[in-house]
């Protein structure tokens, strides 16, 4: 009777340690449920934010390089196009900045684009011999030739737009500021036998 009494309570025991047991187990799982779906909604709103910061910066590296674009021109049919200066050509505060390079017997650049605008001019003389820049409109090329051969004074200064006098090897100088507009003009170096060896060339403005 002993033995059976003492049966009993250990089925009791061992029911109510099974019953606790899946108790713990059930709370084990609910936690566990719980923490992967709180993992689950971080890891979510972390990619979320990965991709709020991606859209982002990606917006911002195109207004940077929207910032950082070169100047653009529109033509005639209304159609833009990059303004693409040559390597002669500097912009300083505004100003295209054109140096040109004298020797025997010829300038570089002898063919001259620049912009309609701002400009000034800066002669260098790498030569042995002195040279000079004379710029002028080129329908007035007969008048100044005429008047360079006899030495009119009053004329050339009618008709020249800008001069940079004449330069001894070895020397440099630059033009004043000017703004110019859209034209086709002779250049050439008017000391005497200069023009006719080489020493001319043409400045279009465009």
């Amino acid at each position: 009777m002993l033995i059976f009494h003492s049966l009993k309570r250990t089925s009791k025991l061992a029911i109510i340690s099974g019953v606790i047991a899946v108790l713990l187990i059930a709370t084990a799982l609910t936690v566990h449920f719980r923490l992967s779906e709180s993992e689950r909604t971080e890891i979510e709103s972390g990619t979320e934010q990965n991709e709020k910061e991606s859209a982002s910066q990606i917006a911002n590296e195109i207004a940077d390089s929207l910032q950082n674009k070169p100047e653009s021109e529109e033509n005639e049919s209304g159609e833009q196009y990059e303004t693409v200066l040559p390597s002669y050509v500097k912009i300083v505060d505004g100003v295209q900045v054109v140096t040109i390079d004298a020797k025997e017997f010829k300038f570089t650049p002898s063919e001259i684009h620049i912009n309609a605008g701002k400009a000034k001019f800066i002669l260098i003389n790498s030569g042995v011999g002195a040279h000079e820049f004379v710029v002028y409109d080129a329908s007035k090329k007969d008048v100044v030739d005429k008047a360079e051969l006899a030495e009119d004074e009053e004329t050339l200064s009618k008709n020249v737009l800008f001069e940079i006098d004449e330069l001894d090897a070895g020397q440099s100088k630059e033009s004043d500021i000017m703004n110019l507009e859209k034209g086709s003009y002779i250049t050439g170096c008017h000391i005497p036998g200069h023009y006719e060896t080489g020493m001319n060339g043409t400045l279009t403005v465009e």
